[in-house]
């Protein structure tokens, strides 16, 4: 348990200097994903959009097709960044997810849909 939890913090640190980095490594990356945080955090406040435990948005609730694409071009550029980190950690796109997932949990606004370890969904605290 200690040993997850040691890999845990360190994988933490690790995105906290390997985030920037990937969005450098892709022109435009981090402007995409600026300019679509104002209409994402709409979504996950009205519970349209959740975070789920593996670093990504997930639709939970009656979306417009155009929430649908905007979900779904978050979490390719998501994915893009989670890459970038694991071939630079020497790490898998899952476990980079996860570990950031985790971030994304603690910063979310209280009511935004959660995902945690086990598959169950709830609001935020």
């Amino acid at each position: 348990m200690k040993t997850q939890l040691v890999r845990a913090l360190s994988m933490m640190v690790l995105l906290g200097f390997a985030v920037p980095a990937a969005l450098a490594q892709e022109p435009g990356l981090k402007q995409r994903l600026e300019q679509r945080l104002p209409a994402l955090d709409d979504l996950r406040l009205r519970q349209i959009a959740g975070e789920n435990n593996r670093g990504f948005l997930e639709v939970r609730g009656k979306a417009t097709p155009e929430e649908v694409q905007l979900v779904e071009e978050e979490n390719r550029d998501r994915s893009s960044v989670y890459e970038a980190i694991a071939a630079r950690s020497e790490t898998t796109k899952d476990t980079v997810g996860r570990a950031r997932a985790k971030q994304i949990a603690a910063a979310s606004a209280r009511g935004v849909l959660l995902q945690d370890a086990n598959g169950a969904w709830a609001p935020k605290p």
